[in-house]
């Protein structure tokens, strides 16, 4: 088989409930110049790894590896290693994708670029073309194509629900400096410009090899900020593609979401410290402006936890965290905007971390949680 153009890169992890269905979608892309590289990471079910090696007989274009659990990071970094394409594409094994997405968005490459006579994004996006579609020549193209970021959208899928979310970023191709205006608020925004997802988009290869030196396996929350948020500090183009609802994002009713974790505020003084450390690699100027705002964004995932917890020490521990000097320090002198009621909500706890409003708070948000279930 020639190179392929993408190579699909998918986890698995005893989710051979939803791998046929996942597969299938991938398997019958309307672009078959594709590989699928299934990371079977120590699937205990007694099923999932055999459903692997089956596609692998079925299908040339599928290769599987095993290897002892690692995690959902250590996952897709094999994979990404074992791959062969210029670009990847990563989904996980719960998730399902449209069947055009890979001929989709391999349109905005450069690299599909190059061997079209036709430069343009075909996009009605307003953002004007860049230097790259005016002036660049076939060469420039190709070498860009290790570097950039081709990014859609997504549909949560949820009991019968569809909810669709669009990036916040127009659509549109962004190099130079409307790309450096991208990068200054990447972080610390209630709906961040582009999704930190390493998911629904078209990746250089190169740009995920070369920044897979920063992601930390130990961080197990925003763990693919780890990787986007280099990847995108490093890249010469990114594009936003307009509508493209190609990915369906499985929520399912043990995620994280409405669980409880009682490690995710240790959790977050990893990330921030990881985090903190690429951008000041990355030599973001304003590096550390958007972390502290990102640390209050993340807070806001930490109250609702805690206040998901099913034991009766509610109070005390939301008090015990947020009435820590440094942290309340934080959220008194950080300017944040938050626009949404249910932030607003939780983010007037957080200042006022006191008996009253952390019950009140308790009480709207497992209501919320009852009729959302």
């Amino acid at each position: 088989m020639s190179t392929p153009k993408i190579s699909v890169i998918i986890p698995v992890y005893n989710t051979a409930k939803y791998l046929d269905e996942c597969m299938a979608s991938v398997l019958g892309q309307t672009m078959q110049d594709i590989e699928i590289i299934l990371i079977d990471d120590g699937s205990t079910d007694g099923i999932s790894p055999k459903m692997c090696d089956d596609y692998a007989q079925k299908d040339s274009r599928v290769v599987v590896i095993h290897k002892e659990n690692g995690g959902l990071m250590s996952a897709w970094i094999e994979g990404t290693k074992k791959a062969s394409a210029a670009y990847v594409n990563y989904l996980d094994s719960d998730d399902w994708i449209d069947t055009n997405m890979m001929e989709e968005l391999y349109k905005y490459t450069s690299e599909y670029k190059a061997s079209s006579k036709d430069y343009s994004l075909n996009s009605d996006s307003d953002i004007s073309k860049s230097a790259i579609n005016k002036n660049c020549n076939n060469s420039s193209l190709l070498n860009i194509n290790d570097s950039e970021i081709i990014s859609s959208n997504y549909i949560v899928e949820k009991a019968g629900e569809r909810r669709k979310e669009t990036q916040a970023l127009l659509p549109g191709e962004y190099t130079g400096s409307a790309l450096d205006n991208v990068r200054s608020r990447l972080l610390g925004e209630e709906s961040r410009p582009v999704t930190m997802s390493r998911c629904m988009k078209l990746i250089s290869r190169k740009l995920v090899l070369n920044n897979i030196k920063y992601c930390n396996t130990k961080i197990k929350m925003s763990e693919d900020v780890n990787i986007t948020l280099p990847c995108l500090c490093d890249c010469q183009r990114l594009v936003i593609v307009k509508d493209g609802y190609f990915y369906h994002y499985r929520l399912v009713g043990d995620s994280m979401i409405h669980g409880y974790d009682p490690h995710l505020m240790d959790n977050l003084e990893l990330t921030d410290k990881t985090y903190r450390h690429i951008l000041e690699d990355k030599r973001i100027e304003n590096g550390n402006i958007q972390m502290d705002k990102e640390y209050i964004m993340i807070l806001l995932l930490v109250l609702k936890n805690e206040l998901r917890c099913q034991d009766n020490d509610t109070i005390k521990r939301v008090k015990a965290i947020f009435l820590r000097s440094d942290i309340k320090s934080k959220i008194l002198n950080t300017a944040v905007s938050i626009s949404s009621k249910s932030n607003q909500l939780l983010y007037f706890c957080m200042r006022h971390p006191n008996a009253v409003t952390i019950s009140v708070t308790k009480k709207i948000l497992l209501t919320y949680d009852k009729k959302t279930n």
